[in-house]
């Protein structure tokens, strides 16, 4: 019988976990192995190579091709998704259906990833064994952010709260997001901190905070806030703050664009404020369609203009976000403009906030210090912290929110009960305003913000009341008569005649009488209004008032008031303007408005009496 030399098997040399997925003549060793293994033992899948893949790909630290199952938050429908390492720290994720075939599957990761074998059956395998190592409950995918089932926030790296772990992020990271820049601290002492010498960007900060605020509040609608008011007084430094929670402060969004698009940018941002700046940019066109898909659809919580016609395409839109809007109109203006109706509804969902004045300091009416510079240079050092330090403030406040969402509806109560709106009306409105002072009293109690105790009530009560009075319609008694009594007073209201120059000697020059060709006219300075009236009113509802009637001059542009070519001379501080800015109204036309608002004022009467 004849023998046979057997010669000893050589020991194979040692490899590294690196060398042994290395693709060598286009196959790795794991699929060199499972080819032979495959060869061997003929079709299927074999507890080798199923062994092999686990080890090799599906379960190492550093695994190359990991598979999760998802279940698509919106449509419910089942994908695997498949994160494939491309070296240097890099990776790129696929979601394939599960209703695709195995050689379907192992095609598509193929084709950004050298880890499968070129050969289609052990490919076929090695996608077989990596499913099987696969976590078996489905994790739901989800494209837009916010809270899910009110218990765990989910956003381009954010999962807060609990059972954040059941969810995984599919959408889109913004760019914003990875513009994030320096640190959390430095938000706080530059940005934060300086936003409590203004009422405005003080309430502009917790219209943001209220974002995910918002789920836990038991209100009726959603809230809309609009800062009115002339240029230059700081209502477009308003949005900017606001966009550093999550981004740069130019990244948020502006009126000039279609209303689908300004329902799909709300949405975007479930759970996060939604800012649009300057909607006297946008076309008229739009307007007259963003405006009630406002009032009558985003605040509802949804946006379903298309959703008949093009569902598929367009689908209907889910919308949870506080809304920050400014212009240089409030809402019931840019509603006449646009040929749209605007009644009490309207009004309590597009909430107008009137702005002061550029000459009443716009919007930092709470300065530290003095000076006719001090707001600018507030501005500016607002401007730097901004750029410097943004990006970095919804992560922690996050933590903040889910450990006191118990306390949103009490803190809501408390302040409508303190503000004691005069009917259900006000109740409304004041809810809405008890949203953001829920955010400003969680904010301080927890120490997230730098600000007194004090400052939430006194903001947001006070912007409350601003919004109240602009509310009003037409005009108060008082304020016509004061109105009336200045007009009527040369110390208040000079006549220039026909002059290109004015000295002011007296403080309360408010305006003057002027004539032209065309007739007599009167020009009113509307920083000075608020002397005026004192306390009957706020200026803005007189303004409304008068724009209502048609009695005020349009401005150039979309600017209130018009440019006059006289000179402003005030011999106490040197101060020379050149082409002030006033309301301009033919002397006529002004005092068949009062006329119109009763039967005028006699000299022995004390109030215009209406008819």
């Amino acid at each position: 019988m004849p023998t046979h030399k057997r010669h000893p098997k050589p020991s194979p040399a040692p490899t590294s976990c690196s060398d042994r997925v290395r693709r060598r003549g286009g196959e790795t060793d794991l699929s060199r192995r499972a080819h032979t293994s495959h060869a061997n033992e003929g079709t299927g899948v074999t507890i080798k190579v199923a062994r092999l893949a686990r080890r090799a790909i599906a379960r190492t630290p550093d695994a190359p091709i990991r598979i999760v199952r998802i279940r698509k938050e919106n449509d419910h429908t089942l994908h695997f998704l498949v994160t494939v390492d491309l070296g240097r720290s890099r990776t790129t994720t696929l979601t394939i259906s599960q209703t695709n075939s195995l050689g379907q599957i192992a095609k598509a990761i193929a084709g950004v990833s050298e880890h499968l074998s070129r050969d289609p059956d052990i490919a076929k395998d090695q996608v077989a064994a990596l499913i099987a190592a696969a976590p078996g409950e489905a994790a739901t995918a989800v494209e837009h952010g916010g809270w899910k089932e009110r218990e765990a926030y989910i956003g381009p790296g954010l999962r807060r709260g609990r059972g954040w772990n059941r969810y995984v992020w599919m959408g889109t990271t913004a760019p914003s997001v990875l513009l994030a820049a320096g640190t959390f601290g430095g938000w706080l002492h530059t940005v934060a901190a300086l936003c409590a010498e203004s009422s405005y960007l003080a309430f502009a900060l917790l219209v943001a905070l209220a974002g995910p605020i918002l789920a836990w509040a038991d209100l009726p609608e959603g809230v809309a806030f609009h800062f009115a008011g002339e240029s230059t007084t700081g209502k477009t430094t308003t949005a900017r703050v606001a966009a550093t929670l999550d981004g740069p402060p130019g990244s948020h969004a502006d009126w000039r664009q279609s209303d689908r698009s300004f329902a799909e940018t709300t949405a975007a941002r479930c759970d996060r404020v939604a800012i649009f700046n300057a909607a006297e940019k946008a076309k008229l066109k739009d307007v007259s369609e963003i405006l009630p898909g406002i009032t009558h659809g985003l605040v509802e919580g949804g946006a379903k203009k298309y959703a008949a016609a093009v569902k598929a395409s367009l689908p209907d839109l889910r919308i949870r976000s506080p809304i920050l809007s400014n212009g240089n109109r409030s809402g019931a203006e840019i509603a006449r403009i646009a040929g749209l109706s605007w009644d009490e509804q309207e009004a309590a969902r597009f909430i107008t906030i009137p702005v002061p004045t550029r000459e009443e300091g716009g919007i930092v009416d709470r300065p530290k210090g003095t000076g006719s510079d001090y707001a600018v240079d507030l501005v500016k050092r607002l401007e730097a912290g901004m750029k410097r330090h943004h990006g970095k403030v919804m992560g922690r406040w996050l933590d903040h929110v889910w450990s006191n969402r118990e306390r949103v509806n009490g803190l809501i109560e408390a302040f409508v009960a303190t503000v004691q709106p005069a009917n259900v009306y006000e109740a409304r409105i004041a809810a809405k305003f008890g949203l953001i002072y829920a955010t400003g009293t969680i904010a301080v109690d927890t120490g997230f913000l730098p600000w007194p105790a004090s400052l939430p009530q006194h903001v947001v009560t006070r912007l409350y009341r601003r919004a109240l009075a602009a509310l009003q319609e037409g005009c108060p008694v008082e304020a016509l008569v004061a109105l009336r009594t200045a007009l009527d007073d040369p110390a208040v209201f000079p006549d220039i005649g026909a002059a290109r120059e004015l000295v002011l000697n007296d403080a309360r020059v408010a305006g003057f009488r002027f004539g032209r060709a065309e007739g007599d006219y009167v020009a009113i300075r509307q920083e000075c209004l608020g002397a005026i009236l004192g306390k009957t009113t706020e200026p803005a509802a007189l303004i409304g008032a008068l724009e209502e009637a048609g009695v005020i001059e349009a401005g150039h542009g979309a600017r209130r008031g018009k440019q006059l070519h006289v000179r402003l001379i005030n011999r106490d501080n040197g101060c020379i303007v050149t082409k002030p800015r006033c309301l301009v109204m033919k002397a006529g036309a002004l005092a068949a408005f009062l006329e119109a608002a009763g039967r005028g004022r006699a000299a022995t009467e004390d109030a215009i009496v209406i008819s």
